[in-house]
């Protein structure tokens, strides 16, 4: 069902300068998955893993599992218990990448600027198309959902206001397959009674300090000047600030500016599967590439290692974290599960590589939770990054990369 939040829009003299939408794939991985295999609708479905996986994360629940209590990064284990009826299945290689390009096909059919922000989201400034479509942004949305339903059989949410945030907001609003339109010039009233959680990054670690000051709303963050969260909140002050007052000036970036991955590699001098030297040598090009993607103010979501063995075979794991990040520290884990992957079979390597994809710039994601230990960790990898700007990269290590 489709939920409008409509205003009459029929004359080009009542349209503000710049109208973003923020497209959302309701549940994508499951309604791809649902697509392919219509049976699966019928139950909750649990992305993921199988019932035997049960060591692994929920990657995407169908909103029948979702109504059970199910949520993305969820344990496996907890899934079952709430969805014992539900499908558990592993994820489809391939399927979601192809989804998202034959979405992002969609919408040059309606715009060529286009912003993706992940494999399932992204941002279009349709200001300059909206002449085709009856100067109607909520009509131009129509449409955009119904090519994506009858051609890809899935379904998604847009937010349609006239910056990036607010529209990013108002594509939650009515989910799943809804339309929401923020009234031109009230950005700030729309936002106002929206619960503070729904900025995003505002977590369960960052609540309690707002709510300690009576902030539950979004519009609550106005009865205290903007200096007031400084000290508690610190970095980020100035973003809640500027969502509380409907401000965001960014711009939609065209496609083709963005990077599409970045990579790092290391041929040896001798083949070798020591595992404690690979590990080592590995996270040194863990460090540089999040030396780069920090210095190009990237983020990434998608981890891949390779080995190029011996015989000059190569094999190569790949992980999609929940949330993105330019940190090694976060990334260091999964990335160590991923080179015991690649050398499973204990073949002697002479090469090996780290890769980082579906980059985002970070003015484009505020990280979930990020107000407390990634805030004292984004310092701690500031203050590093200074030294090796100033000198060299070698100047400081962390103990993981000292033999």
């Amino acid at each position: 069902m489709c939920i409008l939040v409509k205003m009459e829009v029929t004359d080009k003299n009542n349209l503000p300068d710049k109208i973003i939408f923020h497209v959302d794939m309701d549940a994508f991985f499951a309604s791809c998955e649902e697509s392919i295999n219509p049976e699966l609708k019928k139950k909750p479905l649990i992305v993921g893993g199988t019932r035997e996986d049960t060591r692994s994360i929920v990657s995407c629940p169908n909103y029948l599992a979702r109504a059970r209590g199910v949520k993305t990064a969820m344990a496996l284990t907890k899934a079952m218990q709430l969805c014992p009826d539900g499908n558990f299945i592993r994820s489809t290689r391939g399927l979601y990448s192809t989804y998202s390009k034959k979405v992002r096909e969609i919408f040059y059919n309606f715009t060529p600027q286009i912003q993706p922000i992940s494999i399932d989201e992204a941002f279009l400034d349709v200001t300059k198309v909206l002449h085709l479509h009856n100067f109607d942004p909520v009509l131009l949305a129509k449409r955009i959902k119904d090519e994506i339903k009858n051609t890809l059989g899935i379904t998604c949410s847009i937010g349609i206001s006239t910056s990036k945030v607010c529209s990013k907001i108002a594509s939650k609003e009515n989910k799943p397959d809804g339309i929401t339109l923020v009234p031109f010039g009230k950005e700030k009233e729309f936002l106002s009674e929206l619960k503070v959680e729904r900025i995003p990054g505002v977590g369960k670690a960052m609540l309690p300090k707002l709510h300690k000051y009576g902030i539950y709303k979004i519009g609550d963050i106005l009865k205290f000047e903007k200096s007031f969260f400084e000290g508690e909140i610190g970095d980020f002050s100035g973003f809640l600030w500027n969502v509380a007052q409907g401000l965001d000036k960014r711009e939609v970036r065209i496609e083709e500016e963005d990077r599409k991955s970045l990579s790092k590699e290391n041929t040896f001098n001798a083949d070798t599967n020591d595992m404690n030297f690979l590990r080592r040598e590995l996270n040194i090009l863990l460090e540089k590439a999040c030396f780069r993607m920090r210095k190009e103010k990237l983020l990434a979501k998608t981890i891949t290692v390779k080995a190029k063995g011996y015989d000059f075979t190569v094999i190569q794991k790949s992980y999609t974290r929940p949330v993105y990040s330019n940190l090694e520290s976060e990334m260091y884990e999964d990335v160590m599960e991923l080179l015991d992957k690649v050398m499973k079979s204990g073949k002697k390597v002479r090469l090996i590589g780290i890769k980082l994809s579906e980059l985002i710039d970070e003015t484009d994601y505020v990280q979930e939770e990020m107000f407390m230990d990634v805030a004292t960790n984004k310092r701690l990898t500031e203050n590093i990054d200074k030294l090796r700007n100033k000198f060299s990269f070698d100047i400081i290590k962390y103990g993981k990369s000292l033999k």
